[in-house]
């Protein structure tokens, strides 16, 4: 039976629930043919295209089962790039882009490196990190994020669906954060962090590096999912 909700009800979580604002990152979708990792704005229904914004991406992708690590064969498609390899029902994929082009931040001058990944996970049980920066699930409805391995404090999580509906959490001392989904369907979480740290890599040097990691989570039950916006234009 499909639970049913009020008007009013309907009506507080409009309320409760204020799209935050976003910024292009990548995600990650996955259905029988393998796993799709998209750059754009989910909650606008953005997706980059060839020629053009995604072109600027170089994805790697690799699953994460409970028996370790295999890579994955990634190709650009004209709207995304297709990770395929062999994909069970309880494995995790990863992705990540450690090549695109550095960047000046003109208030200071400083060079800086834009650091994009994304998880998908199948089911809430708890995972272990493998990102530099990490959201993974604790079980039932929670979640933690992890950097360089150790809990994330005080992290700004947007939590968003297709329709563009969303809110805001904020993790604990232990990194963790609790949300309900109520609505089915598909959710995109993003977490951004700036390390101020000094760095290399390959052979250039850099100041700090923006860290933005998304996970893929799949509410089963709930409300009957909202109806997402047109495609938003490609830039």
């Amino acid at each position: 039976m499909k639970p049913i909700f009020g008007i009013a009800a309907l009506a507080a979580l409009s309320l409760s629930f204020a799209v935050p604002a976003s910024a292009h990152h990548i995600w990650l979708e996955v259905d029988g043919q393998g796993g799709k990792i998209y750059f754009g704005e989910f909650g606008e229904n953005l997706r980059e295209a060839s020629p053009g914004a995604l072109d600027k991406l170089q994805p790697q992708a690799k699953v994460v089962s409970w028996g370790g690590e295999r890579p994955l064969t990634v190709q650009k498609s004209a709207n995304a790039y297709v990770a395929t390899g062999k994909i069970d029902d309880g494995d995790s994929i990863v992705a990540e882009d450690i090549r695109w082009p550095s960047f000046e931040r003109k208030r200071d001058n400083k060079t800086g490196i834009y650091m994009p990944a994304a998880r998908f996970v199948p089911d809430r049980a708890p995972r272990a990190a493998v990102l530099t920066l990490d959201i993974v699930p604790r079980g039932d409805d929670k979640f933690q994020v992890v950097f360089k391995g150790k809990p994330l404090a005080k992290a700004k999580v947007a939590i968003v669906t297709p329709s563009g509906w969303g809110r805001e959490e904020r993790t604990g001392t232990d990194g963790e954060f609790e949300v309900k989904l109520p609505w089915r369907g598909p959710y995109v979480f993003e977490v951004h962090h700036d390390d101020n740290t000094a760095g290399k890599r390959s052979e250039q040097a850099y100041d700090f590096a923006n860290y933005v990691t998304t996970l893929t989570v799949v509410q089963p039950q709930g409300i009957e999912s909202l109806p997402a916006p047109a495609p938003a234009k490609p830039h």
